[in-house]
C-alpha cells in the first residue's frame, strides 16, 4: 500500500467509526426518550403495597411524614433507592387504602407537588408536610464561567401511581424522573421488566 492509500484507508475507517458512534449515541438517547414516551403514569396493581414491600428490595426510608391534611392517605415516606447502591435517587411515597382513592384523592396532590406546578405553587401548597424536602438546590453548569452554580428547583419532577401507591420521583427534568419512577415500578412488579 502506498502512503496515500494508507491515509485514505485511515480516513475512511475514522469516518465509519464516527458514524457508528453517532448512531450508537442516538440509539441510546432514543431508547431513554421512548421509555419516557411509552410510560404509563397511572396503572393498577395486583395487590396493595406497603412500605415494607419497597424495603424488601433495598428502599431506604429517611422520613415518615404526618399525613394529616393529605386526604385519604394512610402514610407518606421520604426515602431513596437505586439499582446501584452508590447512585441512589430521592422518592416520596404516598400510600392509600386503594388504587381508586390514590387516583381520586391523591393524583391532584401529586401533580401539585412536582415539576413546574410545584415551582409555581410552592408557597401555597395544600399539604405542607415535607414541602422543604420537595425543593432543593441543584448543580447547574454555568456556561459563562468555569464551574457550576446552585440553582433551586423542585426535587421531584414527575410522579406515577401504581396500585395504591403514589410515587414522586426526582430528576433534572420530567423525562429523567419518569425513567426513575419506571425503575422503581419494575422492582415492585418484576413481571413488567423486559
Amino acid at each position: 500500500m502506498t502512503r496515500v492509500n494508507i491515509c485514505n484507508y485511515k480516513l475512511a475507517l475514522f469516518m465509519v467509526l464516527s458514524v457508528l458512534l453517532a448512531v450508537g449515541f442516538m440509539a441510546c438517547a432514543g431508547s431513554a426518550a421512548n421509555e419516557a414516551d411509552n410510560f404509563v403514569q397511572i396503572r393498577t396493581a395486583p395487590t396493595n403495597y406497603t412500605i415494607d414491600d419497597l424495603k424488601a428490595f433495598g428502599f431506604k426510608t429517611s422520613k415518615d411524614y404526618d399525613v394529616q391534611g393529605l386526604p385519604d392517605a394512610l402514610e407518606a415516606w421520604k426515602g431513596f433507592w437505586g439499582l446501584d447502591p452508590y447512585n441512589r435517587h430521592d422518592y416520596e411515597l404516598r400510600f392509600y387504602p386503594s388504587h381508586d382513592l390514590a387516583v381520586s384523592s391523591g393524583k391532584g396532590h401529586a401533580i401539585n407537588a412536582t415539576g413546574a406546578e410545584f415551582e409555581a405553587t410552592r408557597d401555597s401548597q395544600v399539604w405542607t408536610e415535607g414541602v422543604k424536602d420537595r425543593w432543593q438546590a441543584r448543580g447547574v453548569t454555568d456556561v459563562s464561567s468555569a464551574g457550576s452554580r446552585q440553582a433551586p428547583g423542585p426535587t421531584y419532577q414527575d410522579w406515577a401511581i401504581v396500585g395504591n401507591l403514589i410515587m414522586l420521583c426526582d430528576g433534572l427534568d420530567s423525562e429523567q424522573a419518569i425513567i426513575r419512577c419506571g425503575d422503581l415500578i419494575k422492582q415492585l412488579q418484576p413481571e413488567l421488566s423486559d
